[in-house]
C-alpha cells in the first residue's frame, strides 16, 4: 500500500520533472532568441536580462576578451573595478581565473561587505565559450532573497552561455563579412576612379612615341599618370604615387588630376615648376588633411618646336634620360619635396635639349622596391640596367619587357613583397 509520504514524494518528483521540462523549453526558446541576434551589444544585453531571471541574481556584468584583456561590455548594478578586486586564488581575480581555467567558479557563504557598501553572500562566474575558444566571462553577485548560487544555477547559466558564445561568433562572422563586402565595394570604386584617371591616349602624338602601363599588385594602389597635349607642339607627361591605397588614394589621384588639367586649361604655357607649386599648394591647403598622407610626382614637358625638355621632380624617383647622341643615361633629379605637406615651398626646374632618339624613363617606387626570394630590392641601378639593355625597344614594348624583368627577379618572393608599379617611357621622334 502506497503511503501518504510516498505519494507526496511522487508529487514532488513530478513537479520537479515538469519544472525541468519547462526550464528546458525556456532554454531552447532563449537559445533561439540569442542566436538570432547578430549585434553583439544586443546579444549581451538580452543575455544579462535572461541570466538574472534564470538564477534570481541581483547584479552582474559580462566581460569579453579584447586584445588579451577582459573588458566590461554589459554592467548591471556592479562595476568592472569591483569585480576585478574579487581575488580567487594566487592573487588572481575570479573573472581571470574563470576565463583562464574555462570552467565555472562559485563562492558561497561569504558574508562580506565591500568598501563600496556591497554585501557579498555568493558569487558565480561562468565562462562564455565554444569548444575551440573562450571569449569572455559572466559574473553574477548574490541571489534575491539570500542564499547561495548552486549547481543548478551553474548548469542553466552554462547552457545559456553556450548559446551566447555561438551568437558572438556568428555576430563576429557577420561583421567580418560586412567589412569584407565594404572593402570590396571600396576597391571597386577606387579601381574605377583610377582607371578613369589613367590616360589611355598614348598614341597619335606625331613628335613622340609614348608607352605607359600600370601593373597592379592585387589591390588598388596609389599610382597614376597622365599625358596631355598642350598645343604648339608641346606635350606634358605626369607620373605620381599617393602614399595610400583604396578610396583615399583614388580621391587624392582624382583631385591631383583635376587640378593639373584645370590649371593647364587656363594657362597652357605654365612652367612645370610653377605647375608643381600650384598643385602642391592646393593639395596642402584644400585637399590633404592627414599629416601622414602625401603625393610624389614627376612633371615633364616636351617642347618639340624648341626641342627642349623641362622637368620637375616633386619628391619622386628621379627620371632617367637616354641621350641618344652621347649614348649614355643621365639622371634628372631637379625639383623639390613631396606634394601636399609644405604649401609655401618653391620648386626648381631642370631643362635640357632633346634630339630624335632621346628617351625619358619614369617609374614609381613599386618597381625599385620589388623583392626577390632573399628580400633583395630590384633597386634603381637594376632599373637603369633594364633601360640600357632594352634601349632599342619601342616604348610600349619596353614597358612590357620591364614587367618580364621584374617577374623573373621576383620568382620565389613572398606575395606581400610585390607592390603595384607604373612605368612610362617617351621617345623623341624625327620631325
Amino acid at each position: 500500500m502506497v503511503t501518504t509520504k510516498q505519494i507526496s514524494r511522487i508529487e514532488e518528483l513530478e513537479a520537479a520533472l515538469e519544472f525541468r521540462k519547462a526550464q528546458i523549453t525556456d532554454m531552447a526558446t532563449m537559445g533561439a532568441v540569442v542566436t538570432s541576434i547578430f549585434e553583439i551589444d544586443a546579444v549581451l544585453s538580452v543575455t544579462m536580462d535572461m541570466a538574472i531571471r534564470l538564477v534570481d541574481g541581483e547584479v552582474g556584468l559580462i566581460l569579453l576578451e579584447e586584445d588579451g584583456e577582459l573588458t566590461n561590455k554589459v554592467s548591471w548594478g556592479v562595476g568592472e573595478a569591483f569585480v576585478k578586486s574579487l581575488l580567487y586564488e594566487d592573487g588572481v581575480d575570479i573573472a581571470s581565473c574563470c576565463f583562464e581555467q574555462r570552467k565555472p567558479i562559485i563562492l558561497a557563504d561569504l558574508d562580506m561587505k565591500s568598501e563600496e557598501g556591497i554585501v557579498l553572500q555568493s558569487v558565480i562566474a561562468c565562462p562564455i565559450k565554444t569548444q575551440e575558444h573562450c571569449c569572455g566571462v559572466m559574473i553574477l553577485i548574490n541571489k534575491f532573497g539570500g542564499g547561495n548560487f548552486g549547481e543548478r544555477d551553474e548548469e542553466v547559466l552554462s547552457m545559456l552561455l553556450n548559446f551566447v558564445a555561438v551568437a558572438i561568433e556568428n555576430a563576429n562572422l557577420v561583421k567580418y563579412k560586412l567589412k569584407q563586402q565594404k572593402v570590396a565595394q571600396e576597391m571597386a570604386i577606387a579601381k574605377q576612379v583610377q582607371e578613369t584617371i589613367l590616360s589611355d591616349d598614348v598614341e597619335g602624338i606625331s613628335e613622340a612615341e609614348i608607352g605607359a602601363i600600370y601593373f597592379p599588385a592585387g589591390e588598388v594602389g596609389g599610382d597614376f599618370y597622365d599625358i596631355l597635349e598642350l598645343g604648339n607642339h608641346s606635350v606634358m607627361v605626369i607620373l605620381g604615387d599617393v602614399s595610400n591605397k583604396g578610396i583615399p588614394a583614388a580621391m587624392i589621384m582624382s583631385a591631383c588630376s583635376g587640378i593639373i588639367k584645370t590649371t593647364l586649361d587656363n594657362k597652357p604655357n605654365m612652367s612645370v615648376s610653377e605647375l608643381a607649386g600650384v598643385v602642391n599648394r592646393l593639395m596642402a591647403d584644400k585637399i590633404i588633411k592627414d599629416r601622414e598622407m602625401f603625393v610624389t610626382m614627376y612633371f615633364a614637358r616636351f617642347d618639340f618646336e624648341e626641342m627642349r625638355l623641362s622637368y620637375c621632380n616633386a619628391g619622386h624617383m628621379p627620371g632617367l634620360f637616354w641621350d641618344d647622341e652621347g649614348r649614355q643615361v643621365v639622371e634628372l633629379p631637379e625639383g623639390g619635396p613631396i606634394v601636399g605637406q609644405f604649401p609655401e615651398i618653391a620648386y626648381k626646374q631642370g631643362e635640357r635639349d632633346i634630339k630624335p632618339g632621346d628617351k625619358l624613363f619614369l617609374f614609381t617606387d613599386g618597381l625599385t622596391e620589388a623583392m626577390d626570394a632573399e628580400n633583395n630590392l630590384f633597386g634603381r641601378e637594376r632599373a637603369e640596367q633594364v633601360f640600357l639593355a632594352e634601349i632599342g625597344l619601342p616604348p610600349n614594348d619596353f614597358c612590357h619587357k620591364v614587367k618580364e624583368w621584374v617577374d623573373r627577379f621576383s620568382i620565389g618572393a613572398a606575395e606581400d613583397s610585390y607592390d603595384d608599379f607604373t612605368i612610362l617611357q617617351v621617345k623623341v621622334n624625327e620631325k
